[in-house]
């Protein structure tokens, strides 16, 4: 009868640590796979344009996953922009004009890409990759590290010349809102080793505990 009840504690912790084991691998795989249902029925991933341009100037990809790497590539006809919001502030009376911009823009333009849970190569306003007859294009590579839905922001750094001061203004130009599916497989591969040093410590704990106790 001794022996039995060293026995049954033994029985117990290891069904204790199996129990843990289970609940910190299966909960975070079926919030993943949940998240991974939910955003497969919304692969289409809109752009949603704050200044009035096609929304093919941006391409995205339809189908973003948790982890994997996507390019964004912006194209903007830079001269014919400047100009249309050169006529609108020409145009209008103080206040009125397209995001508050006054004075003449340049067609010289930076832009930037701001979103939360992202990984961004290229942080901050960037000049273009190219720019040929007045057609800009700009390249960034973006890693998502959280499924769900997300947004990415896109804004021009523009140079206005107003009197005999030259300001800078900051114009949002759309936003593009991503469904991104889980990556089971990845997170696994991430996190694991923080499961694995937890069971570790329970299981030194417990050992600990018992041999205190015995």
């Amino acid at each position: 009868m001794r022996h039995s009840e060293p026995e049954s504690g033994l029985n117990f912790n290891l069904i204790m640590l199996i129990a843990l084991l289970a609940v910190l691998l299966v909960v975070p795989f079926s919030i993943n796979a949940l998240m991974h249902m939910l955003s497969a029925k919304r692969e289409f991933n809109p752009v949603f344009m704050k200044l009035p341009i096609d929304s093919a100037a941006i391409t995205i990809p339809s189908k973003v996953k948790q982890y994997e790497g996507f390019e964004v590539i912006l194209n903007l006809e830079t001269k014919r922009l400047a100009r249309f919001l050169n006529e609108i502030a020409a145009t209008s009376s103080d206040g009125t004009s397209i995001q508050g911009i006054s004075g003449v823009v340049s067609p010289s333009m930076k832009a930037e890409i701001v979103g939360t849970t992202f990984e961004i190569d290229r942080q901050g306003p960037q000049d273009p990759n190219s720019d040929y007859g007045g057609m800009a294009k700009w390249r960034w590579w973006i890693m998502p590290d959280s499924s769900g839905d997300r947004v990415l922001r896109f804004q021009l750094h523009l140079l206005a010349q107003n009197s005999a001061q030259t300001n800078t203004i900051i114009l949002d130009l759309a936003e593009a809102k991503f469904s991104i599916q889980g990556n089971l497989m990845e997170w696994v591969k991430r996190h694991g080793i923080w499961v694995i040093l937890l069971l570790f410590v329970t299981a030194a704990i417990i050992y600990g505990w018992r041999r205190r106790y015995r």
